[in-house]
């Protein structure tokens, strides 16, 4: 029971801390101060959590948290390669 109210609180805690960043990419459409490097570690990370949590958790909250994080991750990497100044794209490539 207690386990369950932790990750309740998580999960709540993380879709809130999410939220600002995915708002001012959306306002704003620029996300030239955001590291796409950063976003993808988080995109990975969080897509192996969830899979971890599917493939040996049958815990429904920690399968939930985790899916959660993992679309907020991947929202913002979309978010910010789609907003991403052109510019920085062709200084990358050779």
């Amino acid at each position: 029971m207690l386990g369950n109210i932790l990750l309740g609180i998580v999960s709540l805690c993380t879709m809130i801390s999410y939220l600002p960043q995915t708002i001012k990419l959306i306002r704003t459409k620029k996300s030239n101060d955001l590291s796409i490097n950063s976003c993808i570690l988080w995109v990975i990370s969080s897509l192996s959590y969830t899979l971890y949590a599917v493939l040996y958790s049958k815990d429904f909250m920690l399968i939930f948290e985790t899916s959660l994080e993992s679309f907020f991750c991947l929202l913002i990497l979309l978010l910010a390669i789609k907003y991403k100044d052109d510019k920085y794209f062709k200084d990358k490539t050779v």
